[in-house]
């Protein structure tokens, strides 16, 4: 929660240094690091959580970290490749230093997704609250420092947020006891056999995550294409209605996975319908304010330029209300080894996501409205799917 009141607190400051194009900016970047971190970490995170033995979770963390930080340099390498081909041209150069920083942003942003794995694992709740407040403090004041600095701009964004994930990443790393074996060597012959037990991650897993990230960022890249200005009304008004979701599903999503991995298969359906009923209770009277409130709110608190992201709030409020509910149960897939039937969901959700956003793209709000009806559909059968899927089987039932 404190957390979330900083990036709250912070917005209406950060509004009104910025202005809506530069968080357009600032919302291409994010979008464009957060697809290719799903790459770099071909999803390995999620398994630190899933062995009994503790000395294999570690091993896989050592192997994700590597493999991490391999794709990373390489895209470094190819963005000073692109920066220096930009400079030349001498088109777009107000994108050199965006380009330069999506290297060191998809390892911070992976390396901070390992991290949290391991202490979810441990149970250590408390280190990833800490965390977070840390995170959200620093990343706050770096970006409102860099906002006086680099004016007109989102880069000064993009530097904020990298040096809140920088100290994230720091924090994490020196309240790890385990620190030192997570980053000794390890066989490679050990490394093979966990990537032949856990092939689904990246084979299944990733894509799709890839397709999720990809319908959340495409969207803001297909906007972006029309106008970063408008990409960035719509990316404050995700931004601020993820807030109560952001709050409550991640922490409800941290309890549950390693719960339903140590669940035995008879007892699923209880703790999912447990999960199901606490998002549906708990979000109900914020996404309910959110919904009435928001286009008035917005340009109140944001700033008369900010009108549009109140309607846009109140566009996308049915649709991550729906989220927050399946949010937490998404890992019942990973569980019960169905990855592939949750690849081909998230690919019809994302197609009808972003074909209503294509389609109707005249109209930005009329095609938010079109896209969060669609969405909101679209999960609650996913919702049911889940349900549907842990019921347990005849003979448990006998």
């Amino acid at each position: 929660m404190a957390a979330q009141l900083v990036t709250v607190a912070i917005i209406p400051v950060l509004s009104r240094l910025y202005g809506p194009a530069p968080f357009g900016e600032f919302a291409i970047f994010v979008s464009v690091t957060a697809l290719a971190a799903v790459i770099g970490t071909l999803r390995y995170e999620m398994a630190i959580v899933l062995p009994r033995a503790r000395s294999e979770a570690v091993a896989v963390a050592q192997m994700g970290i590597r493999i991490l930080a391999f794709v990373s340099l390489g895209i470094t390498a190819a963005s000073v490749a692109l920066a220096i081909a930009i400079a030349i041209s001498d088109e777009m150069v107000q994108w050199i230093w965006f380009v330069l920083l999506v290297g060191p942003g998809i390892f911070l942003l992976g390396y901070n997704s390992f991290m949290g794995q391991w202490f979810t694992r441990a149970g250590e709740y408390s280190r990833i609250s800490r965390n977070r407040v840390m995170q959200s403090v620093v990343t706050a004041a770096a970006q409102v420092a860099f906002g006086f600095v680099i004016q007109g701009s989102g880069i000064g964004l993009v530097a904020g947020l990298l040096v809140g994930q920088a100290a994230g990443a720091t924090f994490l790393t020196l309240a790890n006891r385990a620190g030192a074996q997570i980053f000794a060597p390890s066989g490679w012959r050990r490394q093979g056999y966990l990537r032949r037990k856990y092939w689904r991650l990246p084979t299944l897993l990733m894509p799709h995550t890839l397709v999720d990230s990809f319908r959340l960022n495409g969207v803001n890249l297909v906007i972006g294409q029309y106008s970063v200005a408008a990409l960035g009304q719509y990316s404050q008004a995700w931004r601020l209605v993820q807030v109560p979701a952001g709050l409550i599903g991640s922490a409800i999503s941290q309890v549950y996975f390693p719960r339903l991995a140590k669940t035995p298969r008879a007892e699923m359906l209880t703790v999912v319908r447990s999960s199901v009923l606490r998002t549906i209770l708990l979000g109900a009277i914020p996404f309910a304010m959110i919904f009435w409130l928001s286009p008035v709110l917005f340009p109140f608190i944001l700033g008369a330029e900010w009108a549009e992201a109140g309607k846009f709030a109140q566009a996308l409020t049915p649709a991550l209300y729906v989220n927050l509910v399946a949010s937490p149960i998404s890992t019942v897939f990973i569980v019960l080894r169905k990855e592939h039937i949750g690849l081909l969901f998230s690919l019809s959700y994302t197609l009808l996501s972003l074909g209503a956003l294509f389609v109707f793209r005249d109209d930005l709000l009329l095609a938010v409205w079109i896209m969060s009806a669609c969405q909101t559909l679209a999960l609650g059968i996913y919702v049911a799917l889940a349900l549907w899927l842990v019921k347990p089987p005849p003979a448990a039932r006998l």
